[in-house]
């Protein structure tokens, strides 16, 4: 829609206070509440997965039926549908995002996915039912990737994005891990259905959040429209871009093509524009050499993927990303089941065994912050050193003795540090090389940027882990022992980073790339 169509239209209520940063962060951050802790993007799942994780194990027997010797594997079913649908969406959610030009439209989509799938699970007693349910789930939960965190990266300041999108994820980690404990204890002290109407109420919320805020490029257009109506609002803008292509040699009638049109006019690389060069020149001649010969058959078809992942530095930081989904997820699985085995703890004392997780992911802006000052190479790396050597020490716990509850507590706690170490600093990575990758391809790319299709990677990488830690974790805890998961578990995060010491971005290199650089402009 043009500026006359915005011009002719009644100004919205609040538009400074609704297209605000910290109103969007908040709302995104809300959302961040409700959505499956990774990554981040449909941002309306963590506090119901959550709520879910510390009931299934006992309400898939007492409510479904199902015997003692198969809730780990309906439990596993359950994790793995979700991560497999939330693999599968995150694509056609940056598509769409990107397509439509619109972050809100799949948020309010995904809010709407989220609402429907917990009222399935709520009244579901069949299993596979409740596979379909966390389908459903799953697949609204992409939108926190692919559109939550783009609208966060297209809100805020360069400088600004570590401690932002720290923020959104202390959202995520907050609303997962804080709800096994209200749902276990609500679940103890009430029942099943009680439950669900918490979470209902939490997502009614968000969706209103959501539904009230305004993006900033929408924002901008009414401001745009209101500099049209007014008086002289031309003669200004002409005046405005003469005076800053004078010195450029460009003319008044230039200018003015510019004020009324708001044509992009590029010089050519290999010299002066002489009086036969075109006034518009978007693509060189080289690049169009570039876009006629792609390299590949996948370039052909998918060139903006076949761009990202080309790129190291974003494969690295998916690859840790993914490390540290297969961390917090692993404990989905089992940490409940570990609890009730070993210390016959009831829903209430699963519920509570997330706690000491809860705490460091309270801190997210802290992390985001040491990111932006010190560069997300030295801060991931910190984390995955803690994480690494305390998951270790966990195997250490085996007896129901108070020693080892309270030795229990302090490990997760550290633990729950260290991955939170990790994630914001290397999502924050993302942000500053989709940065570079849009400076270096906007043919490819275009006016959408990079933001939705780089956090789609990262909200796939994260629902494959969805998928996979849980099924590892599960299959290891009953074939083995709780030991040898926990020290597998160890030697996977050890692993996930080794490429980071190479690749990805210390605090020299973010501060040199983390100036605002226009995105999709050739």
């Amino acid at each position: 829609m043009g500026l006359q169509w915005y011009s002719s239209q009644r100004r919205p209520v609040l538009l400074n206070f609704r297209s605000s940063k910290w109103f969007i962060g908040s709302t995104v951050f809300v959302a961040g509440f409700n959505a499956r802790r990774p990554c981040c993007p449909s941002i309306n799942d963590g506090f119901s997965y959550g709520a879910v994780i510390p009931v299934l194990p006992f309400s898939l027997a007492e409510r479904s039926g199902v015997a003692e010797e198969d809730v780990q594997f309906w439990l596993s079913a359950l994790l793995v549908a979700f991560g497999l649908s939330l693999t599968l969406a995150a694509p056609i959610t940056a598509w769409a995002s990107d397509k439509f030009g619109s972050r809100q439209a799949p948020l309010l989509l995904g809010s709407a996915l989220a609402i429907l799938g917990t009222v399935i699970v709520c009244v579901a007693k069949e299993p596979w039912v409740l596979v379909l349910a966390r389908i459903c789930q799953g697949s609204s939960n992409s939108a926190v990737y692919s559109a939550g965190l783009p609208l966060v990266a297209d809100t805020v300041n360069s400088n600004e994005v570590g401690s932002w999108m720290g923020s959104v994820f202390s959202g995520m980690t907050a609303g997962f891990l804080i709800s096994p404990i209200i749902a276990g204890i609500v679940y103890h002290k009430t029942g099943y259905f009680e439950v669900f109407i918490l979470v209902l109420a939490v997502l009614a919320f968000d969706f209103i959040l959501r539904a009230t805020m305004i993006e900033k490029k929408r924002a901008a257009k009414w401001h745009d429209a209101e500099k049209l109506i007014s008086p002289n609002s031309e003669e200004r803008a002409i005046n405005e871009h003469s005076d800053s292509w004078s010195t450029n040699g460009r003319t008044d009638s230039d200018a003015k093509i510019v004020a009324q049109h708001g044509v992009i006019v590029q010089e050519e690389s290999d010299g002066e524009p002489d009086e036969t060069s075109p006034l518009i020149r978007c693509i060189s001649e080289s690049t169009q050499d570039k876009l006629a010969k792609p390299k590949s058959w996948f370039a052909r078809l998918f060139p903006k993927m076949a761009v990202l992942l080309s790129s190291p530095r974003l494969d690295v930081a998916v690859l840790g990303c993914f490390t540290h989904m297969i961390v917090v997820t692993s404990f989905d699985a089992c940490l409940p089941l570990f609890a009730k085995r070993t210390f016959g703890w009831n829903s209430s004392g699963a519920g509570l065994i997330f706690l000491p997780f809860t705490l460091p992911a309270l801190f997210g802006a802290a992390y985001g912050a040491l990111s932006d000052r010190y560069g997300p190479k030295k801060v991931s790396l910190s984390g995955f050193g803690i994480a690494t050597t305390f998951l270790a020490l966990l195997a250490l716990i085996s007896d129901n003795t108070i020693l080892h509850k309270v030795f229990l507590a302090v490990l997760l706690i550290i633990v729950g540090i260290g991955v939170n170490l990790i994630l914001t600093p290397l999502v924050a990575d993302m942000f500053y090389e989709s940065k570079l990758l849009e400076k270096k391809h906007c043919e490819v790319f275009g006016k959408a940027g990079a933001y939705a299709q780089v956090y789609s990677v990262l909200c796939a990488a994260m629902g494959f882990a969805t998928a996979v830690g849980p099924a590892w974790s599960g299959f290891m805890y009953e074939a083995t022992s709780w030991k040898i998961m926990t020290i597998t578990l160890a030697a996977i995060c050890a692993l996930g980073s080794v490429g980071i010491i190479f690749y990805t971005g210390g605090a020299e290199t973010k501060k040199s790339e983390g100036e605002d650089v226009p995105g999709g402009v050739c």
